[in-house]
């Protein structure tokens, strides 16, 4: 799927306070399968932008087109349904739920389907290496483990995009490459547009274009 921004903006009211602008007309365009790194110091805006860019929040203003639909004009509804068709999300943390096994854990998004997903969740479990812990909770992994049902997690919906937030920075060097390997691979192997939010010299170098993002503005 193609992204498109036009003159994003983001700023937050603080009441008595100042405004905090994070975002100054961001104007970036994606194609369809492209992998981008998305690079920048720490408090640029990075993550704020994945998060507009998938739908997860709305701007101040402007606009982000997906496949050429102009998506904030419509209602929650709509982003929601785009989100769980068409997204995949892997953040920093894993942010899985501890009373939930490892399965159960990667199907959350799709839970309604859960039945006719299971064959396919466990699939993917399969090809990350971590079958075997389809019944553990989360306390019972490893770091690498459960950033491996994070990565299973995003993938249960077959995303047409996955954004990436830092998603080794608190993993060991090894652990963190087979991830970031992992991540390369099945997205190109599923044609899936990647953005990818990282420090990693490493990672930016297998991108196919870097986005740098400096003070809230794109640095070219």
């Amino acid at each position: 799927m193609d992204i498109k921004s036009e003159n994003i903006n983001k700023t937050y009211v603080k009441k008595g306070l100042f405004n905090i602008e994070i975002l100054n007309s961001i104007n970036i365009e994606i194609l369809s399968g492209q992998k981008i790194a998305l690079t920048g110091p720490s408090g640029a805006g990075k993550s704020t932008l994945i998060h507009i860019l998938g739908l997860m929040d709305r701007p101040t203003s402007g606009k982000v087109y997906i496949d050429g639909i102009d998506c904030f004009k419509n209602n929650d509804k709509y982003l929601c349904a785009m989100r769980k068709n068409n997204i995949g999300f892997i953040f920093q943390f894993h942010y899985l739920m501890l009373d939930f096994s490892v399965l159960e854990n990667i199907l959350l998004p799709v839970w309604s389907e859960r039945y006719i997903r299971l064959k396919y969740a466990k699939s993917i479990l399969e090809r990350l290496g971590i079958l075997d812990r389809q019944d553990h909770f989360p306390n019972e992994l490893s770091g690498g483990e459960q950033q491996r049902v994070a990565l299973a997690r995003a993938l249960i919906n077959d995303p047409r995009i996955i954004f990436a937030d830092e998603p080794t920075g608190n993993l060991d060097r090894v652990t963190g490459l087979e991830i970031e390997r992992l991540l390369f691979e099945i997205s190109s192997e599923s044609g899936s547009t990647l953005v990818l939010v990282t420090h990693n010299e490493e990672l930016v170098s297998r991108a196919d274009r870097v986005i740098k993002i400096v003070n809230g503005k794109v640095c070219t």
